[in-house]
């Protein structure tokens, strides 16, 4: 089975709705899926997050530099928490085939403290569903990194049996500081969730990351190894010698993640609050002018209701 006919039918087993914007490699996907093609990126996050909330699961399909025109609500999503899963497909291409550009989506995974998925051409059914799995154990979007090499490969027929969890909204009385610690605490989870994930397999001293190949057995005859799971990168990388990817070095950029330690979340009532202004807030005095010149202007009478 060819790749992109793959990620399809796991896409459309997984998921509830799909959004994108077409654009190479994954316009082929988009339209087997019957995605509603949006007018950006960022609406269709938008769109994705609400139907999280109303606990459907959402796919947004973009190419690699779609990912900079919804990075707002992408990343704002972290701190905020949601329902049901999102994912981002997003489509890299690292020769530059039909792109602006060589973008390597998966440094967003830092950015925005999300898990980022890179399938192999032996699990592609079992990396979508998990990329769904991660995004609401975790309560955040997840990526789900696609590469002409394997949407143009032969992948092995498969299928995951889908199991929705249910993700967490932010608490009310948390500040934005408390948000944000509640979002980095997931970090160490997620180091766990990549260590012990089954897609994983870290059984030689070189590896491949994702879809990069094909393995040269008499070449590398204990290339036995394959990380899926990219961010936060899984247990065993410290016996791995020799790594290839497809695009940047992001895997060897980031093999020594370090999860920071807990933080108890900042609350509004520890911390103190106004339900007004702040005394010190500078649009105190812009408020008083507007209302000092809205008393000058004259007052229109108020309408006539029919009887």
């Amino acid at each position: 089975m060819r790749g992109e006919d793959a990620i399809t039918r796991a896409l459309l087993a997984a998921a509830d709705r799909f959004y994108g914007v077409p654009g190479f490699p994954v316009t082929g996907i988009l339209k087997k899926t019957g995605a509603d093609s949006v007018i950006n990126e960022k609406v269709a996050v938008e769109y994705a997050l609400g139907d999280s909330l109303s606990g459907r699961r959402a796919a947004v399909i973009l190419k690699n530099v779609g990912l900079n025109a919804c990075a707002d609500p992408f990343v704002e999503a972290t701190t905020q928490g949601l329902i049901a899963g999102v994912v981002l497909v997003a489509g890299d291409d690292p020769a530059a085939e039909g792109s602006q550009n060589a973008q390597d989506s998966r440094y967003y995974g830092e950015l925005a403290e999300v898990p980022v998925i890179e399938p192999g051409p032996h699990n592609v059914f079992e990396a979508v569903e998990e990329a769904f799995q991660a995004s609401e154990s975790f309560s955040r979007i997840a990526i789900l990194r696609l590469t002409p090499d394997l949407l143009n490969a032969e992948v092995t027929p498969g299928s995951a049996e889908r199991k929705a969890n249910k993700g967490t909204i932010a608490p009310v009385n948390l500040t934005m500081k408390g948000r944000v610690e509640r979002a980095g605490n997931m970090l160490g989870p997620m180091c766990d969730w990549s260590a012990a994930s089954p897609l994983n397999c870290m059984n030689g001293t070189t590896a491949l990351v994702g879809a990069a190949g094909p393995v040269d057995k008499k070449a590398h005859p204990d290339m036995a190894s394959r990380i899926i799971t990219v961010y936060p990168p899984p247990a065993g990388r410290e016996r791995i010698h020799e790594i290839q990817e497809l695009g940047r070095p992001f895997f060897r950029e980031h093999r020594n993640v370090i999860p920071p330690a807990y933080k108890e979340p900042e609350r509004r009532e520890d911390r103190g609050f106004y339900r007004s202004f702040c005394n010190t807030c500078p649009f105190i005095l812009a408020i008083h002018i507007l209302d000092e010149l809205s008393s000058l202007l004259p007052q229109s009478p108020s309408p006539q209701l029919p009887v």
